[in-house]
């Protein structure tokens, strides 16, 4: 229960800092900013990441000082109650947070909501220790506890990768995708060069067009336009995309 408990109140110390990320974020660009501030966000969501590890850390802590110390387990009604309490809380603030962080592609969303799923099997655990303890098996209170950390652990880890992600500027839309969608532009000759880089719900797209060589400057730029109404139609996470137009090169694939 000491492991849930110290679980529990880095959940609430990441929703507050998932709170401030997300109040950043909704910052719009700025002169120090212009791409604007999304990856405060991704920042909060690796903040989790680090709670979780503490909190790993400390119940791996506590489960050493039980098994040297073979202190006995008191379990009572009021255990299993406050256990249970917290079981049926925890998975409504999942299901909550997992449907509408898939709905808003919010990092901080998911991030909390795999916090929270992971106290479900947190309290799952707890309840089968005070089981154990009643049974007359005290030993098992603190084995059972290092399963928590390892639940604990399991999270923040992917918590961190994804935030990698973002940090690291990985690719986020497939490049032949967006091509088969500009390719589909009859004005549009070629397309390559296709990078993509951003959060879930904040995605940034460059690329290069070709166009026939005699269009005109404000003819080409029009088609610049329609290509980016087209790429942010059929990806709503687009929030940005860059278009380079090239005058078309015969035997140019696409790529």
């Amino acid at each position: 229960m000491q492991a849930d408990g110290i679980h529990s109140f880095l959940d609430a110390t990441s929703n507050v800092t998932g709170l401030i990320g997300v109040w950043f974020a909704s910052h719009p660009p700025d002169k120090e900013h212009p791409y604007g501030h999304q990856k405060f966000e991704t920042f909060a969501a690796f903040c989790i990441s680090v709670f979780l590890f503490l909190g790993c850390f400390n119940v791996l802590k506590a489960s050493y000082t039980r098994f040297q110390d073979g202190a006995t387990v008191e379990v009572t009604s009021t255990s299993f109650t406050i256990m249970i309490i917290t079981l049926v809380i925890n998975v409504f603030i999942t299901r909550y947070e997992r449907r509408e962080g898939t709905r808003l592609k919010s990092e901080v969303l998911l991030a909390d909501s795999a916090h929270t799923q992971s106290d479900i099997y947190v309290s799952l655990s707890v309840i089968g220790s005070l089981i154990a303890g009643k049974l007359g098996y005290p030993k098992l209170d603190p084995v059972i506890a290092v399963l928590i950390a390892g639940f604990i652990g399991k999270v923040g880890w992917e918590i961190l990768l994804e935030s990698s992600k973002v940090l690291t500027d990985v690719s986020r839309i497939e490049p032949r995708k967006i091509i088969e969608i500009v390719m589909a532009l009859p004005e549009v000759e070629a397309c390559h060069a296709v990078r993509t880089r951003g959060s879930m719900n904040h995605v940034h797209v460059d690329l290069h067009i070709h166009v026939i060589p005699d269009m005109s400057i404000e003819a080409a730029h029009e088609v610049a336009h329609v290509v980016e109404d087209k790429i942010m139609e059929n990806f709503s996470e687009v929030a940005e995309v860059i278009v380079h137009l090239e005058p078309h090169i015969p035997g140019l694939k696409n790529d």
